[in-house]
């Protein structure tokens, strides 16, 4: 029986280009050749139309809309590789959660290294190839320790400002430490779903894991969250309740 796959899709304006990654691609058993976009508006059509995608190569400088650009507005949950001729771009693509950055030209065994980066997040989401978005989970990626990790928003518990840090309590009890303040994760966490609510300056919680509510607190699956007095108005009315 033959293994199964990922399905790639290749988003390129160059041939050049996009016949050296498919040649890449051909050469590693794991991966299959679904689809090549030579612009940003037809690959964010075929995203949207496409559910058996698992990993997407993207090109950075297109015409009219950039690869940068595609990743803000379609958020894609597969992993996002992007391969561009210009380095300028890195810090950027590692903000929205590019799982790696290849410089053009690249080797093949680099190639080999993003591709491995790629399934590794897969497999951290437990899903099968040619399954990236069959569950319809809204998920964001977050890096901590040096590492990215896939974190669907249904597992998150509460989030605490540290200092120039953000706190990340998951259901598992694992805890995960990106770099950002608070109020940049709130916007992200906002733009893949939301559900999130502000009880206090320093703490977002999960308003489905909300397990009771007093005067002054708030208890998330046995965790207890202060509520301060500037919140508590905002905070009451989203839910429902009068302080």
């Amino acid at each position: 029986m033959e293994a199964e796959k990922y399905n790639c899709l290749v988003v390129d304006d160059e041939p050049i280009a996009r016949k050296i990654i498919a040649n890449y691609i051909g050469q590693m058993p794991l991966l299959h050749p679904a689809a090549e976009r030579i612009n940003a508006l037809s690959a964010i059509d075929y995203i949207k139309s496409h559910n058996d995608i698992d990993i997407i190569f993207l090109d950075i400088n297109m015409p009219n809309l950039s690869g940068l650009q595609l990743l803000k507005i379609v958020q894609p949950q597969q992993p996002v590789i992007f391969t561009t001729a210009y380095s300028e771009y890195a810090v950027e693509s590692y903000e929205l959660n590019a799982v790696d950055y290849l410089l053009k030209p690249f080797s093949f065994e680099r190639f080999t290294k993003a591709v491995y980066k790629a399934v590794d997040f897969i497999n951290l989401t437990n899903k099968p190839p040619g399954a990236a978005a069959s569950e319809g989970r809204q998920s964001v990626f977050l890096k901590s320790d040096g590492k990215m990790y896939p974190v669907f928003l249904d597992e998150i518990l509460y989030c605490e400002a540290r200092k120039n840090y953000t706190m990340v309590i998951l259901k598992n009890e694992k805890k995960l430490m990106p770099l950002m303040p608070l109020s940049k994760l709130e916007a992200i966490l906002a733009s893949a779903g939301g559900g999130f609510l502000q009880p206090h300056r320093s703490f977002l919680v999960s308003k489905k894991h909300i397990t009771a509510i007093g005067a002054n607190h708030v208890v998330v699956s046995g965790f207890e969250i202060p509520i301060g007095v500037q919140f508590k108005e905002p905070f009451f009315k989203a839910i429902g309740m009068k302080g």
